[in-house]
Order: structure tokens, then sequence, then C-alpha cells
């Protein structure tokens, strides 16, 4: 059944305009609507690959791909793509089949550029590719390219020297010095070759080897997993302790960093950088630039070392990387393991708490600071870290919708340990170790939330520490419960005295505080309550919980829209988090509070603040627009022209179609006497009207401006054309009658005659008048 052309034709458009602002996620779901039409499309097979490449979904672009290539079997960019996501899982004895392929379909294509770089990614992979290197040497050759020509010959003759087929290298030899009589290393290969001497290896092509590091990662990972692992369970991670599944999930990262390597990089030259997890646009991004490509360097050397056992000398090189700009979590956590493992306890604490935020990460950070606290004898830092890192496997165990329930309990348990308890932390440390530690601790965790979900009763959650026998947190929990019953009830001092008398046991709990802060705003006590909720949010901040503050600062301002601080810092924690539609939905907010307030300068450098966020990210371009109009709005209300334009200007580049921008841009023109640019404003918005099938519109903006700016030559002299086309005779001959009048008051008496003679061309009723009109400037002339 073939599909709807036009439904195709929008969902790619809308595709690529996504793909074009980074929004792969969006660009996905319009080009799955798009193949929903035509399943076999090649363009959309490729494009919905790239995107799924872009989020990381490996297995599914590579997929795409695939499907795209047996669509256009002829078509070698699928197949190169392939390769390339092959590469980025590891699998390079695939990859390279796919290499070659790719330069097959190359060549088919007379595209041998494309061939030569595929060729030499073979080379660089596999350097003693005899049948590469040999194609590539043929290669050069014809294409009168001597000197790479010679290096190939000379890496053939190495491979062939090692297969023991000495008189085929010295071939090999001899024909690099045919190319170039007397080269050096040709001479010197030869005169090796004939002493009966080895040849150094083959030397590899220059260029990124990120391919070769992922595969030495994940043969790592393989190395060490058990002969009984499943192939399920080694990619999950779920066969061996979190601590270890996250230093191989960082190795990954780490390794994937690579293939964003630039050219650059890889020659030595100093350029744009292209490692876009490197600062991920951070600090650091200008005045570390120039250490990047330095940090791919001793960041691929630090894998290569790592995976082969030298700790020392990897802890040394990804330590120069993270010097020369990887600012990066994974970077932190496998240097902190790497440190711990040489002894180097303060350098690993430090570089683990630089993991602390990666969702990946996160719990085997803070499983090995509390192993190292453990062995310490630090047992509060100990049992902080373990709750935190048990928090994390649980948080694994239930549905979303009960994560930020199952979070409060966690802060319950938490705010009410007491740190003298010496006996108590002992508990929670060693009763949390047990359970995390050894390949079994996914099994245990699902097994633990089994026997919880069966003993529920109701739809509340509990916490898998309630299980390991973390005490003091009964009370609090029964209190939370009592305080919710009696504030349903309406009964709000008793929940108010339930709360205070709850939070003698559990002083730093949030999640009480917030419930006591519910209930002042349900007594009215309005001012208390914010002012309790501030402080929360703060806390929340300081702890690392922005999301939470986020939300608690949203119901401050549902209950005092006017506290612009406030506003300020929800604007600021949404940016920090990369919210930023909804930041600039807040600016917005900000923007209209100070005009309310006549505050015209506040809410102006409002919105110009808006509008630098919205031009350094991602969001929609519409943003910019609707924020660069309320610029203007201001800016034409306060007579402020020139600004006034310089704003619409901008909306115009930004979006040509913007009726409102390009009315304004002609108008503040004539307005400022720049007639002339006007001029060229105005035709340009009248192409567009009119190649948009609009030409009434044209019309009606013509008339419309004319009646603002009377007099002005330039749209006298178009409307009246466009009468003229339109066979409106009178209207035209009016406005060209308006035209020379104007024309002979300024003195322009040439072009008061060229327009009388227009006049004239379309036969007026009182055509003797123009004539002797213009007899009499003819003889002024």
């Amino acid at each position: 059944m073939t599909g709807r052309q036009d439904l195709f034709d929008e969902s790619m458009r809308l595709g690529h305009s996504a793909a074009w602002d980074l929004q792969w996620v969006r660009a996905i779901e319009f080009y799955r609507k798009a193949l929903a039409e035509f399943p076999d499309h090649p363009t959309a097979l490729t494009s919905l690959a790239l995107a799924l490449l872009e989020t990381g979904e490996l297995k599914e672009s590579f997929a795409t791909y695939r499907r795209a290539s047996q669509v256009s079997p002829e078509d070698a960019i699928p197949v190169e793509k392939m390769a390339d996501v092959q590469e980025r899982l590891g699998q390079l004895k695939e990859a390279l089949e796919l290499r070659e392929k790719a330069s097959d379909l190359y060549i088919r294509e007379r595209n041998v550029e494309k061939a030569l770089d595929n060729w030499n990614h073979i080379a660089r992979l596999q350097p003693e590719n005899l049948a590469t290197r040999s194609r590539l040497a043929l290669t050069y050759e014809r294409l009168g390219r001597p000197k790479e020509a010679v290096r190939e010959y000379l890496a053939v003759a190495s491979v062939l020297q090692k297969l023991g087929r000495n008189e085929r290298a010295i071939e090999s030899a001899q024909r690099a010095l045919t190319l170039i009589p007397g080269e050096p290393e040709a001479t010197a290969a030869l005169r090796v070759l004939r002493e009966g001497k080895l040849l150094p290896p083959p030397i590899q092509p220059r260029g990124a080897t990120a391919p070769l590091r992922m595969a030495q990662v994940k043969e790592f990972i393989h190395a060490e997993e058990p002969a009984s692992t499943s192939e399920t369970d080694l990619e999950a991670g779920n066969a061996v302790d979190p601590e270890v599944a996250a230093q191989r999930q960082a190795l990954t990262i780490l390794a994937g960093m690579l293939f964003d390597e630039p050219q650059d990089a890889v020659t030595g030259k100093l350029g744009t950088p292209g490692m876009n997890a490197l600062t991920k646009g951070e600090k650091g991004a200008d005045d570390k630039g120039s250490g990047r490509p330095q940090a791919y360097r001793y960041l691929g050397q630090a894998i290569d070392l790592q995976t082969h056992g030298h700790t020392m000398q990897a802890a040394k090189d990804l330590a120069r990387a993270i010097d020369s700009g990887l600012d990066h979590p994974a970077a932190h956590y496998n240097l902190g393991l790497l440190y711990r493992e040489l002894g180097d306890e303060e350098g690993a604490r430090k570089h683990l708490m630089g993991a602390l935020g990666h969702p990946e990460l996160s719990l085997g950070a803070n499983l090995a600071l509390g192993r190292m606290a453990r062995a310490n004898g630090d047992l509060p830092e100990a049992s902080r870290f373990l709750l935190q890192a048990l928090r994390k496997a649980d948080s694994l165990s239930v549905e979303e919708s009960q994560s930020s329930q199952l979070s409060q309990l966690y802060d319950t348990i938490q705010a009410s340990q007491n740190v003298g308890d010496t006996q108590a932390l002992s508990q929670i440390v060693e009763n949390t170790l047990s359970f995390l530690s050894g390949p079994e601790w996914l099994k245990r965790l699902r097994l633990a939330r089994q026997q919880l979900t069966a003993q529920r009763h109701g739809s509340g959650v509990v916490p898998i520490a309630e299980m390991l026998a973390v005490g003091g947190t009964d009370r609090v929990i029964q209190s939370m419960a009592r305080i919710d019953e009696l504030t349903d009830r309406g009964l709000l001092g008793s929940a108010a005295e339930e709360a205070m008398l709850a939070l003698q046991s559990a002083p730093t709990y949030l999640a009480l505080h917030q419930r006591l802060a519910d209930i002042m705003l349900k007594a009215g006590r309005t001012e208390q309550a914010i002012e309790k909720l501030r402080v929360i949010a703060e806390t929340y901040i300081i702890r690392g919980d922005g999301a939470q503050s986020i939300e608690i600062f949203t119901t401050i301002l549902a209950h005092s829209p006017v506290d612009i601080p406030i506003r300020l810092r929800l604007i600021d924690l949404l940016s920090q988090q990369d919210r930023l539609d909804e930041a600039l939905h807040e600016y917005l907010e900000l923007s209209e509070l100070y005009k309310q307030m006549a505050e015209i300068d506040e809410a102006r450098k409002t919105l110009a603040e808006a509008l630098r966020l919205a031009q350094r990210s991602s969001v929609d371009r519409g943003r910019s627009v609707e924020i660069l109009h309320q610029m203007g709005d201001i800016d034409l209300s306060r007579l402020d022209w020139r600004r006034a334009l310089r704003v619409y200007e901008q909306v115009r580049t930004i979006d040509p179609a913007d009726d409102k921008a390009r009315h304004n841009v002609i108008d503040l023109n004539l307005r400022l006497g720049q007639e002339d640019q006007a001029a060229k404003e105005l035709d340009s918005y009248l192409q567009l009207l009119v190649e948009s099938g609009r030409n009434q519109q044209a019309l009606d903006l013509l008339e419309e401006m004319a009646r603002e700016h009377p007099g002005k030559q330039t749209l006298h002299t178009r409307l009246a054309d466009a009468y003229r086309a339109a066979g409106r005779k009178a209207d035209a001959i009016a406005q060209y009658d308006a035209l020379g009048e104007i024309q002979l008051d300024a003195g322009q008496a040439e072009a008061a005659a060229r327009t009388i003679q227009t006049i004239l061309s379309l036969d007026p009723p009182d055509s003797e008048g123009y004539r002797e009109l213009l007899r009499n400037l003819e003889a002024g002339q």
C-alpha cells in the first residue's frame, strides 16, 4: 500500500529541522512517522539510524542501517556506518569486514578517496593486513601519489618478510624505489632484507584508533568474567559487584569518547575540539582548549596501559588527561579506583567524589567511598555513603512512579541516624555492605523487593533498608502516616504537633519539614510557610538534589508569584539542569511581572538575559522569536526606534516569514529616514508574499504603508506599480499623480517627467493636461 507523500515530506522536513537543532529524540519521532508512510525509503532509514546513533541506541541504529543497506545494496554509506557502530560496540572483526565491503562499493561508485579512507582505517586497526596494504599501495601508485605508495609498499614488505616470503618482500621494497629512486627508508629496507635482518613492524597510517581502544576494553571486561556468566548478564553488568560494573561502564564511556576525537588531535595540530563529552561546553571550555589534543593522547595511552595491567602508569596518564581538560565523571571514577588500588586514599576519595553525580556511576562511587570509610573506621561517613548506594540500588527495583516516595523514605532513614550510636551505625554498614557486595547483589535486590511487595499493605512503597534492620526509622514513618491522616481530616493543629514531635527524632529529615510547611499553608500562615520552604529548598541544593528544590521553589511561587528573588533562584536552577524551556518560561513570567510593576528597564534586561540563554541552547528557535518580539514591543513603546529596528532585524533573520517583524523593519527604516534601506526590505518582503501566493496581502501592505507614511516616493511608486499590475488603472494614475507632485516639490524635474510619461501610457482622462505639464517640464530643463 502506497503511503501519503505529503505526510512523508512533512515528517522528513520536521525531522531534519529537529536534527539541525540537535533535538535527536524529536527527530527520531518524526523519522518514524515518515517511515510509517514509506517503510523502505533509504533517506528516511539512514536519517533515523543517525538519530539513533546520536542518542546512544547503538544496536537499533545498526539494525536500521542494515535495513537501509538491504533496500539500497549498492549504497556504500549504510555499510560504512554499520562498521562505525560495530566499532563503538567493540566488535572489531565484524567491523573490519564491513569496512572491506564499503571500500568495494565505493570503488564501484568511482569514489576512490572514500575507498582509501576505509582501507586506511583498516590498516590503522590491522597494520599487518596484507590485502589492504597491497590495495593501498597499488591505488596510491595509480593516483600518482608516490610518497603514500612508498609507505604502503614498505608495509607490504614487512608483512611478507614476517610470513617468510623474503623474495616477494624484496620485490616490494624495489617497487618502492622505482617510485622514488634513492628514497632513504626504502633504500634502508632493501639493505636490511638483503642482509637477512628483520624489518620493523608496518607503520600505521595516521589517524584515530578509537575502535582499537574500545575492542581492548571489551576484551578486558570479557577476560574478567567467570566462565559461567551468561551473555545477558554480561551485557547488563549484573554478574559483578556494582563497583566493578561501574568501572567497566566508565572504561566504556572513556573509550567511546575517542570516537569524537578530531583530526587535529590525531595530527598534533591545534584546532577545534571534537570531544563532545570532554567538557560538555562547561567551565574550562576556553582556558583549557589548547590541552585537549593531549587529553586524547593521554586517554588513549591510559586505556591501553590499564587493559594490559599497568596500573601505576595508567593512573599517571589518566591524571594527565584530566589535567589537560578531560573533566568527566567516568575519568574521575576510573582514576579514583586506580588510586585506591595504588594505596593513594586521598586521591581516590577526591576523584570518586567527582563521579557521585553521574547516574550510571553513582552507585559504584558511593559503594567504593563507603568501603574506604569503613576500612578507616569512620562509621558515620561509611553509613552515609552506603545508604546512598543502597538508595540508588533500591531505585532500580521500583516503578518510576514510586521513585519520589522511595527517595523521601531514604531521607527519613538518613536523617534519623544517630552518629553517636556506634552499634547501630555498625549494623547499617555491615548489613548494607553484605547486601550490595558480590556478583549476586542484583538477585538479592530483586528477591528483597518481591518479599516487601508481598508484605505491603496499601499502595505505599517500603525501602529495602527496612529489611536490613536499619533502626530508628519506624517511628518517623509511622508519624508521617499520622500527619497525613490528621491533615486530611482537617485537624491541622494536631498534625502540626505530631510533626514537631517527629522532628525531635529526625531533625534533618526534609520531607517532614515540608509536611509542616504544607500544614502552615493550609492554616493560612503563608509567610512562615514560604520562609520554611525556602530554607528546605536551599538545603536540598546543598545536598545536591536540585530537582526537589525546583519543585519547592515552584510551590513558593504558586503562593507568592511576585517573589522576584525566588523566581531568579528557580531560573538559575532550571538552567543548571538544562531544563531550558522551563527557564525561558520563567524569564518571560519575570519580565511580565516587571512590566506590571512599571519597571520597564528591568523587564527588557530580563528579556535580554532570556535571549542569551535561548541563543546558546538547542531550544526551539520560536522561543528566540517570542522573546525578541517582546523586546521590540518595549522599544517601540519607548520610541527607541533604532534599538527596535535591530531587534526586528534579528527576528527577520531567524524567521523571514514573520509578518510583524517584516512590517516593523520597513516601517522603522522609513521613520528613521532610511528610505533606500526601507525600499530593499520592502521589495524583499513583497517578493516573499507574491511567491507564496499572497498577492492581496502584498497590496494591502503597500496601501497601509502609504497611508502611514504619506509622501514617501518608495511607497507611492510600488503601490502605483501594484495597482497597474492588478488592472486598477484609476488607482494607479492617482498614485502616480501623487508621486509626480512629491517629485516636483522635491525639485526632481527629470523624475517627475518620467512619472508623467508613465501616466500618459495609461491613457488618463485628462491626458492633455498631463501633456502640457510634460512640455513645460521639458522646456524648463
